[in-house]
């Protein structure tokens, strides 16, 4: 009876992966589903590169879903064709008129409007000014995914462009470009990391009325009962024992780790981490002041210090990241 429950748990575990590899092949191929030029779609006709790109940056970028005319006059609103939006409507003209600043894309850069003065034309955009604002026109296509895999000269063009204002934000807009889908369902929207958690939770629903529900079947007779080993908990305290013995070698472990990261001794490590402007300065200085004294510590501070340099490592992992993400877009 017991093989037959090992079989049973093995058989489950090998259809999990198989699952969850089918659940992303299948929302990998309709991963276009998502409107296009959307900062979300990750395919060849959405903008998600050039959005990734700004935040690398450190700009102040976010997404906004909510109409341009609602939007503090102190941003950047950048607005892609789609939807019901209209450049011409006073409430849009109300808003650059303040002192708003809108960069409307459009295929082909074609925009027609009736106000505003005569446009500039600067690189691939034309740039017109209204009031204290001003309407940045310029082609979509310059910056989808596809197109900055092989050119970034429209990007770069737009990034100066918005450099040049002194606005505390900008703002993808795309409050126009999902009206545009109302056929589309809640689901076609989610991101693919929360379908995935979706799909863990049915897992484990399933998993749970499966042997839960076994309970109300036909009894199922136990032949044997497996003895418990003489003094088998005095076996489990030891193993706990040896464990906790062991903390210093994993710090040390994990502390070796750090200075090849950085390149680095002990001795000037914390120096070169304040001169990079790495974050968590305060964290760092902690664990220096932990490993500069050399004694036998309790179990609780050690797997603490080892929170905090695992904690460090992965910030210099995701910053090297983060610069080879750069380079690529450049190149």
């Amino acid at each position: 009876m017991r093989v037959k429950k090992d079989y049973q748990l093995i058989i489950f575990l090998i259809l999990i992966p198989i699952f969850m590899f089918g659940a992303f092949y299948i929302s990998s191929r309709i991963g276009n589903s998502l409107p296009q030029f959307s900062i979300e779609n990750k395919s060849n006709e959405g903008c998600s590169i050039f959005y990734e790109t700004l935040k690398n940056l450190k700009l102040p970028v976010d997404r906004s879903i909510s109409t341009v005319e609602i939007q503090d006059i102190n941003s950047i609103q950048i607005v892609v064709p789609g939807g019901s939006f209209d450049i011409n409507s006073s409430k849009i003209k109300n808003w650059v008129y303040n002192g708003g600043v809108l960069v409307s894309l459009s295929s082909g850069n074609i925009h027609i409007l009736d106000y505003g003065l005569l446009p500039k034309i600067k690189g691939g955009m034309n740039i017109y000014s209204y009031g204290k604002g001003t309407i940045i026109g310029a082609d979509i296509n310059a910056i989808t995914n596809k197109t900055l895999l092989s050119n970034t000269d429209g990007a770069y063009e737009l990034l100066a462009e918005m450099g040049s204002y002194n606005k505390a934000k900008i703002y993808f807009n795309e409050s126009y470009l999902f009206s545009q889908n109302n056929n589309m369902s809640l689901w076609d929207y989610m991101p693919l990391w929360s379908k995935f958690i979706v799909y863990q939770l049915i897992i484990a629903l399933i998993a749970f009325f499966y042997y839960k529900g076994k309970r109300f079947g036909r009894p199922l007779p136990f032949y044997e009962e497996t003895e418990r080993s003489e003094n088998e908990y005095l076996h489990s305290a030891a193993a706990l024992y040896r464990q906790a013995k062991g903390y210093d070698l994993i710090l040390e472990n994990f502390y070796k780790k750090l200075l090849k990261e950085l390149n680095s001794n002990h001795e000037d490590w914390l120096k070169l981490w304040e001169s990079k402007s790495l974050p968590s300065l305060k964290e760092a200085r902690r664990f220096k002041e932990f490993m500069d004294i050399n004694k036998k510590r309790k179990p609780k501070e050690y797997i603490k210090a080892i929170a905090i340099v695992e904690h460090l490592i992965n910030i210099i992992e995701q910053r090297r990241e983060s610069y080879w993400k750069i380079l690529k877009i450049i190149k």
